[in-house]
């Protein structure tokens, strides 16, 4: 008997097209998620394959490290601020755009922040701050000379 005997084939179903919020949420909680382990790790590096030309004209699939620039700053008294990022626009999350930073005070509350931000936009709160990053100015032409 044969082992396909038993398994009963279908059409392929159409793949439903994926939903945009739900990719721009994706990819904040992807940096969001990385920003937590450099929080709890200054020595986190993300790492990526790469094809890299050889000297011989071939090339080969290579892990090279990532730069992961850090979301968080510390004012002149020790305070930390947490930036929230997506793309290199700064997101709000208040709602205000002058309020672009998350006040943490020391840096063993960064990692809670951060997580509670990751809970936010799991959630869906930040999904009003994203458009609005993603809704910038788009094709702006050069002035002729």
């Amino acid at each position: 008997m044969s082992a396909l005997k038993g398994l009963t084939f279908v059409t392929v179903p159409k793949q439903l097209a994926s939903d945009p919020k739900l990719a721009s949420r994706q990819k904040l909680l992807t940096q969001l998620e990385q920003q937590l382990e450099l929080a709890k790790d200054e020595n986190y590096v993300v790492r990526r394959q790469k094809w890299i030309k050889q000297a011989d004209g071939s090339k080969q699939l290579m892990d090279r490290a990532k730069r992961v620039k850090r979301w968080w700053r510390t004012d002149p008294t020790g305070n930390f601020y947490l930036i929230l990022r997506y793309g290199n626009k700064v997101i709000s999350a208040s709602g205000s755009a002058d309020k672009g930073a998350i006040s943490v005070g020391s840096k063993d509350k960064l990692a809670s922040v951060i997580e509670a931000v990751i809970t936010a936009a799991r959630d869906g709160e930040l999904d009003s701050a994203i458009e609005a990053a993603k809704a910038g100015p788009r094709g702006m032409k050069r002035k002729a000379a």
